[in-house]
């Protein structure tokens, strides 16, 4: 189940995964050229996640006009509280974070914690990311069922 997880969403799923794949890096990459890389992931789905409820946005306003215009309401209705439900989730991306050192940990192994942390929100933030995305294509998916039944049954598909 594990295995399916991560294909779907994309992104090691436990704090075991994590750690394991930046234990692995930090052999072979330098641990501040790793921080830097985590940075701009985190940066990079953060504007990806904007850019992702700019789009839901203008699918909600596309279903609410289908369903003002009549068409299938079981398909619109759920159609608009997809992207809804989906943006919820991706908001959460779109805070601010403050990653520090644990002042427990011996200097050593402070800079990979680190990274492990980082790369623990990461995988979080490319997990709900990637959820919102499906959720938000789905969305889209049924609008086109919607135009398909209305199309071939008519008005009375209402």
């Amino acid at each position: 189940m594990r295995k399916f997880l991560e294909v779907l969403l994309g992104v090691p799923v436990t704090k075991q995964r994590v750690r394991a794949e930046v234990e692995t890096f930090a052999k072979a990459r330098d641990v501040h050229a790793m921080r830097a890389v985590m940075n701009e992931n985190l940066a990079h789905l953060t504007g990806k996640s904007g850019a992702l409820l700019q789009a839901q946005g203008i699918f909600v306003v596309v279903a609410t006009y289908a369903l003002d215009q009549g068409w299938p309401r079981y398909l619109t209705l759920s159609s608009v509280l997809l992207p809804i439900v989906s943006a919820l989730a991706v908001m959460t991306n779109l805070r601010s974070i403050f990653i520090g050192l644990d002042p427990h940990i011996d200097s050593d192994r402070a800079e990979i914690e680190n990274l492990v942390r980082t790369a623990e929100i990461a995988s979080w933030r490319g997990a709900l990311f990637n959820l919102a995305l499906y959720l938000t294509f789905l969305s889209i998916l049924l609008l086109g069922i919607g135009a398909v039944v209305l199309e071939v049954h008519g008005p009375s598909a209402r």
